[in-house]
């Protein structure tokens, strides 16, 4: 069998399910490939370059195109609860997308896809941007918190909440700041919709 790069990167994803990120060592997933692990070193130089291509796979994951009939605000807010959907869905997910940034082209996202639904509906290019960062920012910060609080009792008397409605009031809250801002920017009749 051939080793792909992609395979690596599948299996450490599936070997930090079991041992954790911290736990994620070349030895033990050369061992899962049942290779030695300098073959693991023609594809990754070291273990930060294949951390980085995990946490692309994992944005890659949460990641989507706008569906036909969709509007700029709904393709967000779906935006974000996919992000927070992959971390959650991972072990150490969040952790794992911790600091992550891409140092070529071959780790970005295309700009052209992330931003379109929020040009197309007439934000600029800085504020497409900003729009992104808060609800992917927000959703990742979500999950590390959810993923950290794992196994933690509270004290007594504190309240608990459904983080589930508390991450969707949160992301409410930003589309809705979103939306306010973008129709008190736009010249009459124009500007974004939705």
């Amino acid at each position: 069998m051939r080793l792909e790069r992609s395979m690596v990167v599948r299996a450490a994803l599936d070997l930090i399910e079991e041992v954790g990120l911290d736990g994620l060592t070349t030895r033990r997933l050369a061992e899962e490939l049942g290779v030695q692990g300098p073959a693991l070193y023609w594809h990754f130089k070291n273990k930060q370059e294949l951390i980085d291509e995990m946490a692309r796979a994992l944005l890659a994951e949460a990641h989507g195109p706008i569906e036909e009939g969709e509007d700029w605000a709904a393709w967000l807010a779906r935006q974000g609860r996919r992000l927070r959907g992959t971390l959650m869905s991972h072990r150490d997910g969040a952790r794992l997308l911790a600091g992550y940034r891409p140092s070529s082209a071959h780790g970005r996202l295309d700009p052209a896809v992330i931003f379109r639904p929020l040009l197309e509906a007439g934000f600029s290019m800085p504020d497409a941007l900003w729009a992104v960062l808060a609800v992917t920012r927000f959703a990742f910060g979500w999950a590390m918190d959810e993923q950290a609080a794992v196994g933690r009792v509270l004290p007594p008397g504190l309240p608990r909440f459904d983080p589930n409605e508390g991450f969707e009031f949160g992301l409410a809250t930003i589309i809705a700041g979103l939306r306010a801002r973008a129709a008190a920017a736009a010249p009459a009749g124009a500007g974004p919709t939705g």
